[in-house]
């Protein structure tokens, strides 16, 4: 059984390797940290304080790494009584409101709102608050889906998985270069995405689009025609100050929301210092992602395969 690690367990993990300190640098950078933080990292790790002391520093800034990073998800589904999800999600620890459709983010509660496009009885949207890309954010989203699990949530061909990404420390190369990035690896994505997910009306493709002369978040959005409906919506920064992904299918298991937040996350951080020059083609490939990861977008590869064949 494979699991998913966070990207405080893979920092710590790459820390405490074996490895010299030039590849040390190369996996923190693969995993999305900026020079400036491995640099911070190294720094720590070769004081002269007392080892407790050094390693409480240490933990303690890999924490406010983390922290830059934070991701919420909608979940599109239907058979959902919305006072039964409630209760459920109390159970688990979770606040959650029914609300009407609007488009306010917070920090504190997952609410629910309406969804025209989902096809279904009792159709919902579940929003999460922001949550931060460590331990804590991943078990209230493990939380989340146990609950739409128990009331007998479902999923469709009309519902999908959106993914927000905000990152506190975002540039405007950040900002450009995750959409060429995306645009570089769209084609392996889809082999990973079943059929009705790949370049939909809700999730256009990015092929059609040349982002060689954008700056900024501005040029982006002009070049998309201010469209949101695309795998990357261009719109969410201005309203929300996330870059969003929009092209998984509908899901309420939690390895695969978590499995997809965590490509995203890593996405976004990696293309801080990175921009792909040309198409990737392999999972084996994807810079950024560990081998238990790329093992387990192989097996919804194989999967997707298996059903076209």
């Amino acid at each position: 059984l494979t699991v998913m690690k966070t990207l405080t367990e893979q920092i710590n993990e790459v820390m405490t390797s074996k490895k010299s300190q030039t590849e040390k640098r190369a996996e923190l950078v693969k995993i999305g940290l900026t020079n400036i933080d491995v640099t911070r990292l190294f720094q720590i790790a070769k004081s002269n304080a007392p080892r407790r002391e050094r390693r409480n520093t240490l933990a303690q800034t890999i924490r406010q790494i983390v922290k830059t990073m934070t991701f919420g998800v909608e979940i599109e589904c239907y058979n959902v009584y919305q006072s039964s999800l409630i209760d459920a999600a109390n159970r688990n620890g979770l606040t959650m409101y029914s609300e009407g459709y609007n488009h306010r983010d917070n920090n504190h509660y997952y609410k629910l709102v309406s969804d025209s496009s989902i096809r279904g009885a009792y159709p919902i949207e579940c929003v999460s608050p922001i949550l931060m890309g460590n331990e804590r954010g991943f078990n209230s989203l493990e939380a989340c889906c146990n609950s739409l699990n128990e009331i007998g949530a479902r999923t469709n061909q009309s519902t999908g998985l959106h993914i927000h990404i905000g990152y506190s420390n975002m540039t405007d190369a950040q900002y450009v270069s995750t959409f060429i990035n995306y645009q570089k690896l769209e084609s392996v994505i889809n082999s990973f995405m079943p059929a009705h997910r790949r370049d939909t009306y809700w999730a256009q493709s990015l092929q059609r689009y040349n982002f060689t002369n954008c700056l900024n978040q501005h040029d982006v959005a002009s070049v998309m025609h201010y469209d949101r409906y695309h795998a990357v919506n261009c719109e969410s920064w201005s309203r929300h100050h996330t870059i969003e992904f929009r092209q998984h299918n509908g899901t309420t298991n939690y390895k695969h929301i978590a499995m997809w937040a965590m490509f995203c996350l890593k996405l976004v951080a990696w293309s801080a210092n990175n921009r792909l020059e040309n198409n990737i083609t392999s999972i084996d490939d994807i810079p950024f992602l560990t081998a238990t990861e790329k093992n387990h977008f192989k097996a919804r590869q194989n999967r997707f395969a298996s059903v076209e064949a």
